[in-house]
């Protein structure tokens, strides 16, 4: 999986231990959607992008997914995840940081990264929830639509 933000450093501030994890979107679709953005991405690869939710605060982080055949399950490749959901924004990343070994660095990296968005979004409650994250729009009808496949978890 390519990386396409650095993650950023755990957060200290246990004051994250009020927002609990209440929904997560995974979306896989074409790389079209991306290929602006990231040079290397071919039209066989399928991208993903994963949602995570809080208060009705959304962190978003996007990935190659690892296989582009026919036969990848997204569900099964993204079930992990569910693991995160009811927790504290401060335990998610505790969690993620134990579960390397098992869920394997992209899948971390990946959830690392939306949830370190989320924080950020957290913190800047004035620009939280944009309708566009890096170039990308992120209403769900639009995302649905481009998706070869969803999961909401």
């Amino acid at each position: 999986m390519l990386k396409l933000a650095d993650p950023l450093e755990i957060p200290s501030d246990r004051t994250l231990e009020g927002f609990k994890i209440g929904s997560m979107e995974i979306y896989q679709f074409d790389c079209l959607l991306l290929k602006k953005r990231i040079p290397q991405v071919t039209n066989e690869c399928a991208c993903g992008l994963l949602k995570i939710s809080s208060n009705g605060i959304n962190g978003w982080e996007e990935c190659i997914l690892p296989s582009c055949g026919k036969k990848f399950d997204l569900i099964q490749w993204a079930s992990g995840f569910n693991k995160l959901k009811g927790l504290s924004v401060y335990e998610a990343m505790a969690l993620i940081h134990n579960k390397q070994e098992v869920w394997g660095q992209d899948r971390c990296e990946l959830a690392e990264s939306a949830l370190q968005n989320l924080i950020k979004q957290l913190q800047n409650t004035d620009t939280a929830n944009p309708q566009k994250e890096n170039g990308i729009v992120l209403e769900r009808s639009f995302l649905i639509d481009q998706s070869r496949s969803y999961f909401s978890f």
